[in-house]
C-alpha cells in the first residue's frame, strides 16, 4: 500500500513510488533473512509491471537498497531510481 499512498497523497512518479515500497520491505524487515534481497526484487518488479525499466547496474541497484540501512532517504533513493529510469522497449 506503500506505493498507492505516496501516488494518492503526494502525487508521487514511479520512481517515489517504488522507492517507499522497497524502503518499506527493507527497513520493516518482515521476514527473518532476505529483507533487502526481497525489496531489491520488489523494486525491480514493481518498475517492470509499470512499464518501466532501470539502466543501473546490479551492483549500483545492490548499493541503493544496501545504503537504505545507512540513512539514504526515500526521496534520496528516488532521486538515484529516477537517473536510471527508462520507458520499456517493446518485449
Amino acid at each position: 500500500m506503500r506505493p498507492r499512498t505516496h501516488a494518492h497523497y503526494e502525487n508521487a512518479d514511479i520512481a517515489l513510488q517504488a522507492a517507499a515500497l522497497a524502503d518499506g520491505i527493507a527497513e520493516t524487515q518482515p521476514f527473518i533473512e532476505g529483507n533487502k534481497r526481497t525489496a531489491l526484487a520488489a523494486l525491480l518488479t514493481f518498475v517492470a509491471i509499470n512499464g518501466y525499466e532501470l539502466s543501473a547496474t546490479q551492483n549500483e541497484r545492490a548499493s541503493w537498497i544496501l545504503r537504505l540501512s545507512s540513512g539514504l532517504t526515500v526521496d534520496a533513493l528516488a532521486q538515484l531510481i529516477r537517473k536510471s529510469l527508462s520507458i520499456a522497449g517493446p518485449g
